[in-house]
């Protein structure tokens, strides 16, 4: 599952979520959802001009999250035991 970033040309910024083929809106809690199911979210893409800056914020923001589901499940892991 990964998030698809869109700047048109005034500047203003969307985001799908997309799931193998298949693009949806994006919805905070499908995203949930998702990262129980694949427990990831992969490097997203970037439709328009956006900076440097805007690229790394966004970067970052998806390594915290997916930091945060690893150490999630991991800490899962080491309850069950």
């Amino acid at each position: 599952m990964k998030l698809v970033f869109t700047k048109n040309d005034q500047h203003e910024i969307s985001v799908t979520r997309k799931h193998g083929e298949e693009t949806t809106e994006f919805k905070y809690i499908d995203m949930i959802k998702g990262l129980i199911d694949v427990k990831k979210l992969d490097e997203p893409e970037f439709v328009g001009e956006f900076t440097d800056a805007e690229k790394g914020s966004v970067l970052s923001m998806i390594k915290h999250i997916n930091n945060e589901v690893d150490e999630f499940y991991s800490e899962e892991d080491v309850e069950v035991e």
